[in-house]
Parts: structure tokens; C-alpha cells; sequence
């Protein structure tokens, strides 16, 4: 959309100025220079100048045509080239905001020498009050958020012809319930950003000193402390989440002619999950000197916390010296609020995207780690090959998910999941999958994709990943597939025998490698998009470092990423790739590190046959879905292959080889009702009643549920197929 020459409809570029780089010390927490306050102003303000004239007729565009929005954020060290500044303010003419995350004089010296040569009337820079003294840039600075308006302001009237039919600058006259001015609770600055930007309505901010704000987060706080096994504060959130679903719902019924299904109409749901894990309180034993263990048994004590479930610290003091207790509030100042802080920071720039609701849950530690010890990497293997794994491991899931259910939601939340029909996008390296809602595991009621936390930056990274780098399924996926088999075991060829069948009529390519340089050879020869691993899999147990093997080769993350090959999409079907406790490294996190958009990992020991059947339904739906409007994304796609796995499960037995047609029938007819949100949990019901499972002469208790042995991690809902764009999208107004 342009406007006397100007793109209105380009993003505004905003400009993080940080500090100097740090190293990370712990994997979960985040660098010190992604931790500025001044990042969290970011969600307060417009994505483009489109979208601060019009408001919520941006929204309602960005609903109506499904767009991927977010905001053009480009984060800036001071060890930047002159030359790299040059590439980046090579732009159109457009606003550049500057956020200054820095009060130190020396590095702003260095920004101001860097940017001089560019400032003109298009630049604003947001400051804290801390640095207003020394900020030299020879433009516009400014130390409050409001001031900034007036500056957009006349930035719109002076640049842009503004249509005035189309209600330029106003917020909807809507019921007073709706609009949120914000809570001194920290994770519901995000949703209030997000309603505020939704409506348009830019200066919403309460009039308060900072004494005041002081006053009111130590009432929150005193209140939370009280109550400690109250949900006070998260339905605070669940609160804020009915109101974006009811502005969804007015968008909706002034659109007639939506094509979405609700499911995918809606914004995503972006959850997170903290967990402190052992390996990020646990110093490496092998580093340590013998007057050094004490001092590490004490640390592991005090990073030992977790939340209650009205968010306030939960310690193991049991025996820890009282000189040891101001060390505990340091943690508390230095690791578990930054931690806060950045998910919050990150959550806001994940929200943007679709205008999404933001759930943020209590962070958990040792409450969880006794029922994740049993899929950690010493007892998962146990596990894997008991007498009755297919049951015990089913067993085990539904633990682990009652577990973080009872620890982490409240009821009012669990009833909205219930009813929450919507992909939803997890930050956590918890089995978030595996979460029971009212006996229906999250993962079979909802499409879920995974963002890990660990490494912490990597959620940051995967907002860059989509915002910057999206991708689109082509039609021809297939002719860009290729299926890597990484062994000759005779069990695996065995299972294979369909899959080089498949290859003649599908198209896509097959090589076997039996060592590390032919792997990564083959793959970039064939430069595939969708890369297949069919291979053994597992965890060091002296690194924490999953891998892959190929033939007698350890294929390991670094190996990866300095491998120079780069697909979109992965299909892992390997042993124990993402394992959810005692893991630090992940070859899974490796591909993201390459550009990957998508990578499908399991949590657990895989079984060659299912996990081989697996994947050829994978390719033999992809087809269908390359060229039809089946699945509008690739997380859709994937969690009814994973889903339908289930329900499709007892056909592949022997000793159901001559199932009856009536009972097929019945099968394909769940498969097919699993499609739709309203459906599925009744679907899951019928296949744990033992009265209608028996009719079907069909036994669910010991079939291994392959839609939680998986985990798809990175933003699988903003990677479309083409087919469906094609079929639903209508042509974007000028």
C-alpha cells in the first residue's frame, strides 16, 4: 500500500542498540545484553505506519488474509562494522526507532559514531531516564513512551495522505470490559500489549509514578506470598486471553466470507513452560576441586527452585547454611527475574506475528524431576525394553502430564484448554505434548509445535527464523525430498522395502550412508528442503549431547553445523533425539542452528516398524497435501500424521490382519473426525472405552501413542503450503 510514494504498509524498523556481548554461562539463562527494560517497550508500539493510522483495520486485514505480521527488530552490538550499518539503513524511506539498551557513555559513543552519517528526520530514539544525559545522536531522543506518539503523529501527517473515510487514529467504541490498561504482574504486560495494539489504542498507560508501580508489585507480591497455592495470578492471564478471543470473535463477525477453519483462523496460543533442570544447576563434577564440592552441592540447593502456583519462589533449604540465604536472593535478582523478563521480552515478539494471547506458567524444577528421571537418558532405555514397554511407557507419559498439569494450571485454565480451539506454540523443553487435560493428553486435542528454551537464545532466534526467513511448502515438495537411510541393519532394510518402492512413484530421492562424509556429501548434492533421517539414535551420557549415527559414524550437533548443508524441513526418525531431561544439546537444535524452520524429534526410543510406517504415511499424505487444500500449514499436517498414527495403530498388527470392514470403516471415519478441533476429544474417549474398543476387537491399552513420542520444534504454523494459499487466500487490496 503506498501513500504519495511511501510504502505505509512497510514495517518500521526498530533498532536495539545493546550493550557488549557476554558469554552465557548457564544454558537457560539468558545474556545479560538481551535483558534491557528498554525491549520490552517494543510491544507498545505499531508494527508499521499502517498499522498505527488504522488501527484495528489492520488487524481485521491481517485475520481476514491470515498475514504473518511482528516487528522488523534488528538487534545491534557495538562491535558492529561501519560496513554492516550501511547494509541494514539501505532502506526506503520509513521510520527507524532506535532503543537504546545501554547507559554505559563509551558504547554510545561508539553507536553515535557508527549511525551520524544516517540520522535525519525518519529516526527516534527511546531512551531510559538513565541515559538521557549522555545520548549524543543528532536526532529526536526521547525518555518517556509518551512522548512518542505526538512524534509518530506528525511523522503521518507529514509523510502520508491519510484516507480520513477510514477512521484514522481511533479505537473502537467497544464494551468497557474489553480494553486492559495492565497489571503489575509481569507476564500480563504482554497480553495487555497485545489488546492495545489490536484496538489501536497506542497511550492506554496508567498515569502512575514510579513509587506508585513500586507500591503496587509489592502488594502483588505480599498477596502471591499468602497464598501460595492460589491461582490468583494466572487467571489474571486467562482473563486477558477471553478478552483477545472476544476481539476475534467481533473481527470474525464483520467478515463474512472466512475460509479458515476456526482452529487455524484463530491466533496461536504462545505458552510458556520454564523448567529449571539438572544440568542448570549441576556444576560438571570433572571441574571441580575437592574444596570446591561443598560450595557446588550448596549452589545446586539455591538454583534448585521452582514456582508455586501463584508464581513466587519455592525453595529446598533443607540443611543449607544461613550465611548461604544472601545467595539466594542474588540468584533470585540475577537468574530467575532476567529469566522472567526475556521470556516475556521474547513471548511479545512471538505474539506479534498473529496478535496471539500469551499464557506464561510457573517455572518448574524438582517438583517434576522424579517423574522425568524415568524418560531421562539412565532408565529411558529400561524403559524402552521391559516386558511391557507399550503400556509402562503410555504409563509414564500420563504421569509426567497429570504432573505439570496439577503443578502448573489452574482450573479456570484447564476448562479454557478444553475449549481452546486453536494451534498452540510452546516455549518450554518440557514434554508440554504429554499435559493431561482432564484425561485427554494436550498433544491429541491440539496441534502443538515447540520452541526449547535451552539454549535460551534459541527462542529468539526462531522469531527471526519465521519473521525474517518464512517458508512455503511447494508443490513439488516431493521432487525436493530426500530419505537418508544411515544403516544396513537387516531389521531396517527390511521396513525400508516400501520406502524404495514409494520412491519410484513419489519421486523423491533415497541414499544410504554408512559414514559422516557421505552423509553430508549426499545432502549437498541433493540440496533437499524436506531432509528424511532414518537412522539410530542417541545421548551421551559423559556430554548430554544427542546424535545421530550413520553406519558406525557419531553424527553429533556440532558435526551439523559446521556441515554447510541447510533443509527447511527435518523428519528425525532416530532413538531419543530430544530427550526431555538430562540433555543439553540437542543434533535437533543443531539443524535450527543451519536454518531448518521445522524439525520433527522424538522424545523416546523409537521402534523400527511403526517409526518406518510412520514416515511413509508422512510422504504418501504430503503428496495429497502438496496439491490440495487438505492442511493449511505444516504443523496441521504433521499432528494429524502423528495423531492418526493412533487411531490407525491396530491395522498394522498381526494379529489383526483380518479386521473386519465395519471396524476399518469406523477407523477411518475417528481419523477423519480427528481433523476437526470440536471432535477430538470424544474421538480419544471412544478409543480408551474398553466396552466400544472390544466391539472393534481393537486393544489401545498397549499401543505406544507415536503422537506423543514426537516433537515438532520451531514455528510449524507459519510454514504454509502453497496449495492452500492458493485455494483460500484472496487477492491482497492495494
Amino acid at each position: 500500500m503506498t501513500i504519495n510514494g511511501n510504502n505505509i504498509s512497510s514495517p518500521i524498523l526498530y533498532i536495539a542498540l545493546l550493550g557488549e556481548r557476554d558469554s552465557i554461562k548457564f544454558t537457560n539463562i539468558p545474556q545479560e545484553s538481551i535483558q534491557h527494560p528498554m525491549l520490552g517497550y517494543i510491544g507498545c508500539l505499531p508494527q508499521s505506519m499502517a498499522q498505527f493510522i488504522y488501527g484495528i483495520e489492520y488487524y481485521q486485514l491481517s485475520k481476514y488474509y491470515g498475514l504473518i505480521s511482528g516487528y522488523r527488530l534488528i538487534m545491534v552490538y557495538p562491535d558492529i562494522t561501519a560496513e554492516a550499518i550501511k547494509s541494514l539503513l539501505d532502506l526506503p524511506k520509513q521510520p527507524h526507532v532506535i532503543l537504546l539498551c545501554t547507559e554505559e557513555e563509551r558504547i554510545i559513543e561508539t553507536y553515535t559514531n557508527l549511525l551520524k552519517d544516517y540520522m535525519n528526520e525518519d529516526f527516534v530514539c527511546l531512551t531510559s531516564d538513565e541515559a538521557d544525559n549522555v545520548c549524543k545522536f543528532p536526532c529526536t531522543t526521547l525518555t518517556r513512551l509518551s512522548d512518542i506518539w505526538k512524534w509518530f503523529y506528525d511523522y503521518a501527517n507529514k509523510n502520508y495522505e491519510i484516507d480520513k473515510s477510514r477512521l484514522p487514529f481511533s479505537v473502537p467504541c467497544l464494551d468497557k470490559s474489553v480494553y486492559d490498561t495492565g497489571d503489575v504482574f509481569s507476564p500480563t504486560r504482554t497480553n495487555t500489549q497485545t489488546i492495545n495494539s489490536i484496538l489501536g489504542n497506542w497511550d492506554y498507560s496508567l498515569p502512575l509514578t514510579k513509587d506508585e508501580i513500586l507500591k503496587r508489585r509489592l502488594e502483588s507480591s505480599e498477596a502471591a506470598l499468602n497464598n501460595t497455592t492460589g491461582f490468583e495470578r494466572q487467571n489474571l492471564l486467562i482473563e486477558q486471553i477471553t478478552k483477545i478471543r472476544l476481539i476475534e470473535n467481533i473481527a470474525a463477525d464483520l467478515t463474512k466470507d472466512i475460509k479458515f477453519q476456526e482452529e487455524h483462523y484463530r491466533a496461536p496460543l504462545i505458552l510458556a513452560a520454564p523448567y529449571t533442570s539438572i544440568e542448570m544447576r549441576k556444576l560438571p563434577e570433572k571441574d571441580l576441586l575437592p574444596e570446591e564440592e561443598k560450595m557446588a552441592q550448596n549452589l545446586e540447593k539455591i538454583m534448585g527452585y521452582h514456582q508455586t502456583h501463584n508464581y513466587t519462589v519455592a525453595y529446598d533449604v533443607t540443611n543449607l547454611p544461613e550465611e548461604l540465604y544472601p545467595a539466594m536472593k542474588y540468584v533470585l535478582n540475577n537468574f530467575l527475574i532476567p529469566r522472567s523478563t526475556f521470556f516475556d521480552f521474547v513471548a511479545q515478539l512471538h505474539c506479534s506475528i498473529r496478535f496471539s494471547p500469551y499464557l506464561r506458567l510457573p517455572i518448574m524444577g524438582k517438583n517434576i524431576n522424579s517423574e522425568l528421571s524415568f524418560v531421562g537418558i539412565k532408565h529411558i532405555e529400561r524403559l524402552a525394553t521391559s516386558p511391557n514397554k507399550n503400556k509402562n511407557i503410555r504409563k509414564v507419559m500420563e504421569k509426567i502430564g497429570k504432573k505439570m498439569t496439577d503443578e502448573m494450571l489452574s482450573p479456570e485454565a484447564v476448562e479454557m484448554l478444553q475449549e481452546y480451539s486453536s494451534q498452540i506454540v510452546a516455549m518450554t523443553d518440557l514434554p508440554i505434548e504429554w499435559m493431561m487435560i482432564d484425561g485427554v493428553p494436550l498433544g491429541f486435542t491440539h496441534e502443538v509445535c515447540r520452541l526449547p528454551e535451552t539454549p535460551v537464545t534459541s527462542l529468539l532466534a526462531q522469531y527471526m527464523e519465521a519473521k525474517f526467513r518464512p517458508y512455503v511448502i511447494p508443490e513439488d515438495i516431493l521432487q525436493k525430498t530426500l530419505v537418508v537411510f544411515g544403516n544396513e541393519d537387516p531389521e531396517f532394510m527390511m521396513a525400508q522395502s516400501p520406502v524404495r518402492e514409494l520412491a519410484k512413484t513419489l519421486g523423491f530421492q533415497i541414499k544410504t550412508c554408512l559414514d559422516k562424509a557421505s552423509f553430508f556429501e549426499a545432502v549437498k548434492e541433493t540440496g533437499p528442503e524436506l531432509l528424511i533421517i532414518d537412522t539410530h539414535g542417541g545421548v551421551d551420557e559423559t556430554t548430554h549431547n544427542s546424535f545421530i549415527m550413520m553406519g558406525n559414524d557419531i553424527v553429533t550437533g556440532d558435526d551439523v553445523v559446521n556441515s554447510g548443508i541447510g533443509p527447511q524441513l527435518v523428519f528425525l526418525s532416530a532413538c531419543n533425539t530430544f530427550t526431555t531431561y538430562n540433555t543439553i544439546n540437542t543434533i535437533a537444535n543443531a539443524f535450527f542452528q543451519i536454518g531448518a524452520n521445522a524439525v520433527t524429534t522424538s522424545y523416546m526410543p523409537l521402534h523400527v516398524l511403526p517409526a518406518t510406517v510412520l514416515y511413509i504415511r508422512l510422504l504418501r499424505n504430503l503428496n495429497k497435501a502438496a496439491h490440495k487444500n487438505i492442511h493449511l500449514n505444516w504443523l496441521s499436517f504433521i499432528s494429524h500424521l502423528m495423531r492418526t498414527s493412533y487411531i490407525h495403530a491396530p491395522i498394522g498388527k498381526k494379529e489383526n490382519l483380518n479386521l473386519k470392514k465395519e471396524t476399518l470403516d469406523t477407523l477411518s471415519e475417528l481419523a477423519v473426525q480427528s481433523m476437526f478441533f470440536d471432535k477430538r476429544r470424544e474421538v480419544y474417549e471412544k478409543l480408551n472405552d474398553k466396552k466400544f474398543t472390544k466391539n472393534l476387537n481393537c486393544n489401545y491399552e498397549y499401543v505406544i501413542p507415536h503422537y506423543l513420542m514426537y516433537s515438532t520444534l520451531g514455528r510449524a504454523d507459519l510454514i504454509f503450503f502453497q496449495s492452500s494459499l492458493d485455494d483460500i487466500m484472496p487477492e491482497f487490496p492495494q
